[in-house]
Protein backbone atom coordinates (compact mmCIF):
# COMPACT_ATOMS: atom_id res chain seq x y z
CA UNK A 1 0.00 0.00 0.00
CA UNK A 2 2.81 2.07 0.51
CA UNK A 3 4.31 1.78 -2.24
CA UNK A 4 0.94 2.39 -4.11
CA UNK A 5 1.08 5.91 -2.23
CA UNK A 6 4.46 6.85 -3.10
CA UNK A 7 4.12 5.90 -7.15
CA UNK A 8 0.32 8.01 -6.99
CA UNK A 9 2.29 10.86 -5.57
CA UNK A 10 5.02 11.04 -8.23
CA UNK A 11 2.40 10.55 -10.98
CA UNK A 12 0.39 13.38 -9.90
CA UNK A 13 3.53 15.49 -9.08
CA UNK A 14 4.67 14.89 -13.02
CA UNK A 15 1.30 15.29 -14.22
CA UNK A 16 -0.70 17.40 -12.71
CA UNK A 17 1.65 19.93 -10.81
CA UNK A 18 3.03 21.33 -14.80
CA UNK A 19 -0.76 21.65 -15.54
CA UNK A 20 -1.62 23.64 -11.92
CA UNK A 21 1.55 25.76 -12.33
CA UNK A 22 0.34 26.31 -16.18
CA UNK A 23 -3.05 27.48 -14.82
CA UNK A 24 -1.65 29.93 -12.21
CA UNK A 25 0.77 31.65 -14.84
CA UNK A 26 -1.77 31.91 -17.01
CA UNK A 27 -4.29 33.33 -14.33
CA UNK A 28 -1.20 35.98 -13.42
CA UNK A 29 -0.51 36.82 -16.63
CA UNK A 30 -4.00 37.61 -17.41
CA UNK A 31 -4.45 39.67 -14.31
CA UNK A 32 -1.08 41.64 -14.80
CA UNK A 33 -2.56 42.76 -18.34
CA UNK A 34 -6.01 43.73 -17.27
CA UNK A 35 -4.64 45.94 -14.60
CA UNK A 36 -2.02 47.04 -17.08
CA UNK A 37 -5.11 47.98 -19.89
CA UNK A 38 -6.92 50.16 -16.58
CA UNK A 39 -4.47 51.79 -15.57
CA UNK A 40 -3.75 52.91 -18.99
CA UNK A 41 -7.14 53.55 -19.54
CA UNK A 42 -7.30 55.68 -16.57
CA UNK A 43 -3.73 58.01 -17.36
CA UNK A 44 -2.50 56.50 -14.67
CA UNK A 45 1.25 56.26 -15.90
CA UNK A 46 2.68 55.11 -12.62
CA UNK A 47 0.49 52.54 -12.14
CA UNK A 48 1.40 51.68 -16.21
CA UNK A 49 5.30 52.10 -15.17
CA UNK A 50 4.93 49.18 -12.72
CA UNK A 51 3.80 46.65 -15.35
CA UNK A 52 6.31 47.49 -18.16
CA UNK A 53 10.11 46.04 -17.95
CA UNK A 54 12.65 48.11 -18.39
CA UNK A 55 13.88 46.62 -21.83
CA UNK A 56 9.73 46.93 -22.82
CA UNK A 57 9.80 47.65 -26.79
CA UNK A 58 6.23 48.50 -27.46
CA UNK A 59 5.38 48.08 -31.37
CA UNK A 60 2.30 50.44 -32.38
CA UNK A 61 0.02 49.30 -35.32
CA UNK A 62 0.97 52.34 -37.44
CA UNK A 63 4.82 50.93 -37.17
CA UNK A 64 6.25 53.17 -34.30
CA UNK A 65 8.40 51.27 -31.69
CA UNK A 66 8.46 53.05 -28.50
CA UNK A 67 10.77 52.14 -25.38
CA UNK A 68 8.94 52.33 -21.81
CA UNK A 69 10.17 55.79 -21.02
CA UNK A 70 8.73 56.76 -24.47
CA UNK A 71 5.52 54.95 -23.58
CA UNK A 72 5.30 56.51 -20.04
CA UNK A 73 5.51 59.94 -21.90
CA UNK A 74 2.57 59.42 -23.95
CA UNK A 75 0.77 58.06 -21.66
CA UNK A 76 1.18 61.11 -19.42
CA UNK A 77 0.73 63.49 -22.21
CA UNK A 78 -2.99 62.54 -22.70
CA UNK A 79 -2.06 63.50 -26.68
CA UNK A 80 -4.32 60.16 -27.30
CA UNK A 81 -6.64 58.74 -24.30
CA UNK A 82 -7.52 54.99 -24.61
CA UNK A 83 -11.43 54.61 -23.71
CA UNK A 84 -11.66 51.16 -23.95
CA UNK A 85 -9.58 47.84 -24.72
CA UNK A 86 -11.77 44.93 -25.21
CA UNK A 87 -10.78 41.62 -25.94
CA UNK A 88 -12.35 39.52 -28.97
CA UNK A 89 -9.78 36.94 -28.86
CA UNK A 90 -7.49 36.06 -26.13
CA UNK A 91 -4.72 33.33 -25.87
CA UNK A 92 -2.04 33.00 -22.65
CA UNK A 93 0.67 30.48 -23.69
CA UNK A 94 3.60 29.52 -21.53
CA UNK A 95 6.88 29.90 -23.16
CA UNK A 96 8.97 29.24 -20.01
CA UNK A 97 8.70 29.62 -15.77
CA UNK A 98 9.27 33.23 -16.81
CA UNK A 99 8.07 33.91 -20.07
CA UNK A 100 4.29 33.73 -21.36
CA UNK A 101 2.48 35.43 -24.87
CA UNK A 102 -0.88 36.72 -25.49
CA UNK A 103 -1.90 36.70 -28.54
CA UNK A 104 -5.51 37.64 -29.81
CA UNK A 105 -7.77 40.69 -31.31
CA UNK A 106 -9.23 43.47 -29.11
CA UNK A 107 -11.38 46.23 -30.04
CA UNK A 108 -10.58 49.83 -28.86
CA UNK A 109 -11.38 53.05 -28.64
CA UNK A 110 -9.47 56.26 -28.29
CA UNK A 111 -10.00 59.90 -28.57
CA UNK A 112 -7.43 62.79 -29.73
CA UNK A 113 -8.14 66.70 -29.36
CA UNK A 114 -9.12 66.38 -32.91
CA UNK A 115 -11.53 63.07 -32.88
CA UNK A 116 -12.64 59.83 -31.75
CA UNK A 117 -11.13 56.36 -33.07
CA UNK A 118 -12.68 52.77 -33.17
CA UNK A 119 -10.38 50.35 -34.81
CA UNK A 120 -9.59 46.64 -34.75
CA UNK A 121 -6.46 44.91 -33.47
CA UNK A 122 -4.55 41.54 -33.79
CA UNK A 123 -1.92 41.51 -31.30
CA UNK A 124 1.34 39.81 -29.95
CA UNK A 125 2.22 40.68 -26.32
CA UNK A 126 5.30 38.81 -24.21
CA UNK A 127 5.45 38.90 -20.80
CA UNK A 128 8.21 38.44 -18.32
CA UNK A 129 8.62 37.38 -14.49
CA UNK A 130 10.74 40.36 -13.08
CA UNK A 131 11.46 40.05 -9.74
CA UNK A 132 8.66 38.54 -8.39
CA UNK A 133 6.11 40.17 -10.87
CA UNK A 134 4.67 39.79 -14.39
CA UNK A 135 5.83 43.09 -16.69
CA UNK A 136 5.28 43.54 -19.94
CA UNK A 137 8.35 43.06 -22.72
CA UNK A 138 7.45 42.92 -26.09
CA UNK A 139 4.09 44.39 -27.58
CA UNK A 140 3.21 44.58 -31.43
CA UNK A 141 0.04 45.39 -33.02
CA UNK A 142 -1.53 44.85 -36.24
CA UNK A 143 -4.56 47.05 -37.04
CA UNK A 144 -7.46 44.97 -38.82
CA UNK A 145 -9.91 46.03 -41.77
CA UNK A 146 -12.96 46.87 -40.60
CA UNK A 147 -15.44 44.36 -41.17
CA UNK A 148 -17.11 44.46 -44.73
CA UNK A 149 -21.22 44.87 -45.06
CA UNK A 150 -23.19 41.99 -45.18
Amino acid sequence: MHRVLIRLCWWLGVFIAPLLHAASLQEDVRAADAQRVMATIAGDADRVADLLSDDLRYGHADGRVQTKDEFLAAVRSSRMRYEAYDYEEMQIDRASDDIAVITGRASLRVRTAEQHLAFRLRFLAVWRHEAGNWRLLAYQSAQLPAPSAP
